[in-house]
């Protein structure tokens, strides 16, 4: 199955002839659909759980009422069960508090795998969606992919937004990403940079997720390479989110 890319937009993908395996993704501060009525394309929700207006539960469920329509849920591929950023326990404990709720609804259930998450096991979920900080999960992250593909379930990573993200991913047992990265390049040119990114991404390759055995590697550890990548110069301008795998 190809990646997809969910693409926080509210314009028609289809008008501007955006790749087939972009869609959106959905979230309770978005005003229009978009392409989750015009066209066929697959989508997701977020809970909005890092937004900066802060969190609001009656807020999420609204919005996923506005989408609770048969023909609207047969594309979609996860809502967000509310999440603690940076906190892996407090996540699952703020999971198994509000899934039973939003089960009731009938969409599929993405658990928001965070810092910590290593350590736990997965609930009764559709989607391991990957978020956590930066060092943690490019430390940990190919792990828990790997162990989320192992157990049946559909795999996500949130935050990405580099052609090379992509290209890394495409190794993992990685069903789709989000990113908002047409929301600073513009949605035409966005569109059209993520869909050059997804074919680069299916390319035949030598080695996949299968051939490679996630390790997992010391947070710690990993932050002091990343900030010797960061402090390293570079040959010419790098785009927004490439400072690390995830």
């Amino acid at each position: 199955m190809p990646m997809l890319y969910f693409a926080s937009t509210s314009s028609d993908l289809d008008d501007l002839d955006a790749h087939p395996d972009i869609g959106v993704m959905t979230g309770p501060r978005v005003g229009g659909l978009g392409s989750i009525l015009t066209s066929q394309r697959p989508w997701a929700s977020d809970c909005d759980a890092l937004s900066k207006h802060g969190f609001h539960y009656d807020e999420f469920v609204q919005h996923l009422r506005r989408v609770h329509d048969p023909a609207l849920m047969e594309r979609c591929r996860f809502v967000v069960v509310p999440d603690v950023p940076g906190c892996g326990r407090s996540t699952l404990a703020a999971f198994h508090a509000a899934a039973p709720d939003l089960a009731e609804l009938g969409f599929p259930l993405a658990y928001c795998l965070q810092d910590g998450a290593e350590d736990l096991e997965f609930p009764l979920c559709d989607v391991a969606f990957l978020g956590g900080s930066d060092d943690w999960r490019e430390a940990v992250g190919a792990a828990l992919l790997e162990r989320a593909a192992d157990e049946g379930l559909g795999t996500h990573v949130g935050r990405v937004n580099s052609a090379r993200r992509v290209r890394h991913l495409s190794f993992c047992h990685c069903d789709s990403v989000d990113g908002t990265y047409v929301g600073f390049r513009g949605v035409e040119r966005g569109a059209r940079e993520i869909g050059s990114w997804l074919r680069g991404a299916a390319d035949e390759k030598l080695l996949g997720a299968a051939d490679l055995r996630a390790l997992l590697l010391d947070p710690a550890r990993v932050a002091r390479w990343r900030e010797r990548r960061r402090a390293a110069p570079r040959w010419g301008e790098m785009q927004p989110g490439t400072e690390g795998l995830f």
